[in-house]
């Protein structure tokens, strides 16, 4: 298995699970709706998942940008690593807006 094939997977399923989780939340928001109970699933889970993304996309920015500047500009997957390292970072931030979740502190 090539490194390139492999960073995709990993941030693929790193972004998977991000989402993953902030749409399960959703999805109990909207039972909960239809129930008639006061949904919070969504808003409840999204600091934590906040949190833990920001770690992983950090992490994963730094490892990317390390493995780019140490092959002098040459490693495609240290560049890759470290977008997808940013776009892991928005996820969580981005998401709520799309699906139409307002979470008020």
């Amino acid at each position: 298995m090539s490194h390139a094939s492999l960073v995709t997977r990993v941030v693929g399923n790193l972004a998977t699970l991000v989402g993953v989780v902030l749409l399960a939340g959703w999805g109990i928001d909207h039972a909960a709706g239809w129930l008639g109970y006061r949904p919070m699933a969504f808003c409840t889970l999204l600091p934590s998942v906040i949190a833990c993304a920001y770690g992983t996309g950090v992490l994963t920015t730094c490892i990317g940008v390390t493995m780019w500047a140490v092959s002098l500009g040459r490693s495609t997957s240290g560049m890759g690593l470290a977008i997808s390292g940013a776009l892991i970072f928005a996820l969580p931030l981005v998401l709520p807006r799309y699906l139409g979740v307002v979470c008020i502190s």
